[in-house]
C-alpha cells in the first residue's frame, strides 16, 4: 500500500517537474542562449546537470516522504518544503544562467567572439556604457585597439590575464562590415581544406559548397574554439557551423 501510494504521488511530481522543465528550456534556449550561443558557450552541460537536480531530486524525495499513513494536512506540508527547495534551485540555475548570457558577437583581430555577460570587464563606466547591450538577444559590435603603445601595452596585460579586447567594452564601436581589417580577414568558405569541406557538407553547410560569394569567420567563446560564422558578400549572417575555422 505504501509502495504503490508513494509511487502514485511521485509519478505526478515527476510529471509537473517535467512540464516546468520544458517551459523552462523554452524560455532559456529561445530567449536567454538562443542558437548558436547555447552549443558554443555549452550551456547544455549546465542545464542538463540543472534538469537532473530539479527533475529527478523532488520525485525522488516525494517517493522517499509520501505515506498513506500520514494526514493530509502533513502530506501537503511535506510536498510543499520539497516543492519551494525544487523552486529555489530551479531560480538560482536561472539565475546563474542568466548573468553568465550571451550578449555580444564582437569581431576581434581575426574572428568573431562569443562574449558572455560575466565575461565582461568594464573598465570605464563612461566609456563601457551598459546601454550598449540589451537585457534580452545579442547585439553585434567590432573591437578596436588604439594605435597607441600605452593601449597596446594594457590590451597585452589585460590578455594575459585572460581578458580578450572583445571582453572589454570601451573597445567596441557599431558593428561595420565594411570595416578594413574584417574585410582583410574574411576566408572564402571553397578555400577550406578537403577535411573542412567534407565535415562541411555532412552539415547543413553543404547548402552553401559551390557558392564563391560565401566567406566565413572563425566563431570562438571561452568555452568552444571550433566554429565559424558564415555570410554572404553583403555582410549578411547566414548561419554558424561546428567546424574549426583555423585550420588551412
Amino acid at each position: 500500500m505504501r509502495i504503490k501510494f508513494s509511487l502514485k504521488l511521485a509519478f505526478r511530481h515527476f510529471y509537473i517537474s517535467i512540464v516546468v522543465a520544458c517551459i523552462t528550456a523554452f524560455f532559456i534556449f529561445k530567449f536567454i542562449y538562443p542558437w548558436p550561443t547555447d552549443n558554443i558557450l555549452g550551456v547544455w552541460r549546465i542545464y542538463s546537470i540543472l534538469l537532473v537536480v530539479d527533475v529527478v531530486s523532488g520525485p525522488l524525495l516525494t517517493l522517499v516522504v509520501a505515506s498513506p499513513h500520514k494526514s493530509r494536512r502533513e502530506l501537503i506540508i511535506d510536498i510543499s518544503a520539497i516543492a519551494m527547495i525544487q523552486s529555489l534551485a530551479l531560480v538560482y540555475g536561472l539565475y546563474t544562467l542568466y548573468v553568465s548570457r550571451p550578449v555580444a558577437f564582437v569581431f576581434e583581430q581575426d574572428r568573431v567572439v562569443v562574449v558572455a555577460r560575466n565575461e565582461i570587464l568594464e573598465e570605464n563606466s563612461e566609456k563601457s556604457d551598459s546601454s550598449k547591450l540589451d537585457k534580452w538577444g545579442v547585439r553585434w559590435f567590432n573591437s578596436r585597439i588604439d594605435g597607441n603603445g600605452v593601449d597596446k601595452l594594457k590590451s597585452l596585460e589585460f590578455s594575459l590575464q585572460g581578458v580578450s579586447p572583445a571582453m572589454r567594452p570601451e573597445t567596441w564601436s557599431a558593428w561595420d562590415w565594411n570595416d578594413a581589417k574584417l574585410q582583410s580577414t574574411l576566408r572564402p568558405l571553397m578555400s577550406m581544406s578537403a577535411d573542412q569541406k567534407e565535415k562541411l557538407s555532412a552539415l547543413r553547410g553543404g547548402v552553401y559548397m559551390g557558392k564563391d560569394e560565401m566567406v566565413y569567420l572563425p566563431m570562438v567563446s571561452s568555452k568552444n574554439l571550433e566554429w565559424i560564422a558564415v555570410f554572404d558578400k553583403n555582410g549578411v549572417w547566414l548561419d554558424a557551423l561546428p567546424v574549426d575555422g583555423f585550420l588551412r
